[in-house]
């Protein structure tokens, strides 16, 4: 399964049953929770917040991996987002951007340094969430432009989740909270549906 080496970077636990739990959350949830023929939640979110609620063992790290990896994963998530069938590009732009935007509006009102944001930024779970989880064709909206939208509110919801109510998972969080707009932008604005062997969409 693709999602299962998300689940192993991201999630953190002690406990080897914290792991399993993760990884039938995330497994099951792509066949129990459907509307549309599509799977409604990101299954490696949904193993990872899965994990967090049920086990309260489990936790992530924001910042893995540490400042010198941290190019090396930038350049790798880039290449995969450009390389991919997928086509989904923009939406991790979209995402970035919006989330980045926050960022440094935040630190101007503070007074901080511009430093803060950009050290913020530069979170290897950051990348992967937007390079793999929020770009993910089979649980976001199938339109470009709502597609486009998703991903901003997945950025705001998880800017407010950490910083208003101090919620360090706000990222899968937020992912989880908005997954239920990707039905609704579906029925609202219908497109082709994604098809891992069928032609490469627009980002």
């Amino acid at each position: 399964m693709v999602f299962a080496p998300f689940v192993g970077l991201l999630l953190r636990a002690h406990e080897p049953l914290v792991w399993v739990l993760a990884a039938a959350l995330a497994i099951g949830s792509k066949f129990a929770i459907q509307a549309g023929g599509k799977h409604v939640l990101n299954p490696a979110c949904c193993g990872i917040v899965g994990a967090l609620l049920v086990s309260g063992r489990a936790w992530v790290s924001p910042a893995i991996w540490g400042a010198p990896a941290w190019f090396a994963l930038l350049a790798a998530c880039l290449g995969a987002l450009v390389l991919s069938r997928a086509g989904r590009a923009g939406t991790a732009l979209a995402f970035l951007g919006t989330y980045g935007a926050l960022l440094v509006a935040r630190c101007l009102v503070l007074g901080d340094p511009l430093a803060i944001p950009l050290h913020q930024m530069q979170s290897g779970s950051l990348l992967v969430f937007a390079a793999f989880m929020v770009t993910d064709p089979r649980s976001t909206p199938d339109d470009r432009a709502a597609r486009l939208g998703f991903a901003a509110a997945v950025a705001v919801i998880a800017y407010w989740l950490q910083f208003h109510w101090q919620v360090r998972e706000g990222l899968f969080y937020a992912l989880a909270l908005a997954a239920p707009l990707t039905v609704l932008l579906d029925r609202w604005r219908p497109a082709p549906r994604f098809r891992w062997t069928g032609l490469k969409e627009a980002c």
